[in-house]
């Protein structure tokens, strides 16, 4: 196992365990180095011949102090990490000052359990912004959670399907955050139909989970990628989505004063714009 694969094993054991702290040492297990040390130094185990190995845990100075008060709870699941071998064993864990490493972690996660909680998680762990685009959103709890984000300066958007279940929700989205009614339009009214939520342009989770609480009782799948090229990919749609809805409240006010020429179809004059007619806003 590389330092690496062991950090990223640290990470799954703190997110799966009952840590009181768990919120606050996440986002700070994200950015630190790990970095091993063997020697020839006897270990006195029990185990004939074995030698001691030193870890590491590097992070930027000024979270130094703030780590250093998670250290007995970061040193017993390092020791439980760590892989049983005969020829070392961790005989020790150190923290010190250092800087953020240049490699950049891309990982994809495949959920079909516990789908509800891994949001929570990632939502808990975002600290500079959050773009969600979904169909229905009507989970109070969900809500809660971006509204506890809100309270901590993080930025929110919402790109919301305009139908009648987000409108009738026990809670009011737009009163508390930036949000986008969309209607795809063309001949019919259709369906947004993308579920996906960005976190601080680095992870994205997405999939078939509505933010419903009918979800949590259907046989669904996210995935959660941590991918500054995927999440930069949503990020455009998401901005793509806020056009529509833009380019819908321009056509609405174009066709209210007639100004988009007409073509007969069966047997009636319909306009570019019923037959799904978006402006090119790139125009000069």
């Amino acid at each position: 196992m590389n330092e690496q694969q062991f950090k990223k094993l640290l990470i799954d054991m703190v997110s799966m365990g009952d840590y009181a702290c768990k919120d606050e040492l996440l986002p700070l297990l994200k950015i630190i180095n790990i970095k091993f040390e063997k020697t020839a130094g006897f270990a006195y185990s029990g185990v004939w011949n074995q030698r001691k190995e030193y870890a590491y845990i590097e992070i930027i100075p000024e979270r130094l102090v703030q780590i250093k008060s998670h250290v007995e709870y970061i040193k017993n699941m390092c020791y439980e990490v760590y892989p049983v071998n005969d020829d070392y064993t961790l005989s020790d864990i150190f923290f010190k000052p250092g800087t953020l490493s240049d490699y950049e972690e891309v990982s994809q996660e495949v959920l079909f359990d516990n789908i509800h909680r891994q949001i929570v998680d990632e939502i808990r762990g975002a600290k500079y912004v959050i773009w969600v685009a979904m169909a229905w959103f009507t989970d109070p709890k969900l809500f809660e959670e971006l509204l506890k984000k809100k309270r901590q300066g993080v930025t929110i958007e919402i790109v919301l399907d305009d139908n009648d279940k987000n409108r009738n929700a026990e809670f009011s989205l737009e009163s508390e955050f930036s949000t986008y009614w969309v209607t795809i339009q063309s001949l019919y009214k259709n369906i947004m139909h993308d579920k996906f939520c960005i976190i601080d342009f680095r992870t994205v989770v997405h999939g078939t989970f509505n933010w419903t609480k009918a979800a949590n009782y259907n046989k669904e799948t996210i995935s959660i990628d941590n991918n500054r090229t995927t999440a930069e990919s949503f990020a455009d749609e998401f901005v793509r989505l806020k056009k529509v809805l833009f380019c819908n409240t321009y056509c609405e006010k174009a066709l209210a004063l007639d100004l988009f020429p007409k073509t007969r179809v069966n047997s009636r004059y319909v306009s570019k714009y019923e037959r799904g007619y978006v402006p090119n806003n790139n125009r000069g």
